[in-house]
């Protein structure tokens, strides 16, 4: 790594910096953090998804298991065994500097509401968001996002001036049908036009 700025000696401003740890801001810094909290939890007895490397489970019995899910620097750990999900718990406070937050709530813009009938998820103030970007928020409320007869064409109506803001609109409505797929098909209509 070049010496940082002020750091450098006279005459040896040549010389480079070995680095003995990840340093924060680097390309490769949050591919090493990974690297060194994968190995901790799968030292802990977690094992890594094939099919997707941010989640880690285990089976600790017959009827019993833990996830943990990562994403970028936060992370969901949930299972139906409460002793292992601690000790778990604790086995990362010991490698990390982290805090327990409790009970989901809150997750990549999805409201996350538990109870004893089950949990509810919802991106209510996710689309309220859209809604005010759009200066949609006071219009009436309809049954149906689009009626499935009509037929959009690409130069019916007046061109949309900024095409990055329709394609970024787009991407949020895509996102809003994890919890609303219901709106699917609207919205694949309206990404062919992107």
């Amino acid at each position: 790594m070049e010496q940082p700025p002020g750091f450098v000696a006279q005459g040896e401003s040549s010389l480079l910096c070995k680095l003995r740890r990840s340093l924060y801001g680097l390309k490769q810094s949050p591919r090493a953090w990974f690297k060194k909290f994968s190995h901790v939890v799968q030292n802990f007895g977690l094992k890594r998804s094939e099919v997707d490397h941010l989640v880690f489970y285990c089976h600790t019995s017959p009827g019993r298991c833990v996830y943990l899910i990562v994403y970028v620097d936060d992370i969901v750990i949930t299972g139906n065994d409460a002793t292992t999900i601690s000790q778990l718990k604790k086995h990362l406070f010991s490698h990390f500097q982290t805090k327990d937050l409790g009970h989901l709530k809150y997750f990549l813009g999805i409201k996350v509401a538990q109870s004893k009938e089950g949990i509810v998820i919802s991106q209510r103030k996710y689309a309220i968001d859209i809604l005010k970007e759009t200066g949609m928020l006071d219009c009436k409320p309809i049954d149906s996002p689009m009626d499935p007869n009509q037929k959009l064409m690409a130069d019916q109506g007046e061109p949309f001036t900024d095409p990055e803001r329709y394609r970024r609109l787009v991407g949020k409505l895509i996102y809003l049908t994890i919890t609303r797929p219901d709106l699917s098909f609207a919205i694949g209509i309206v990404s062919q036009f992107m």
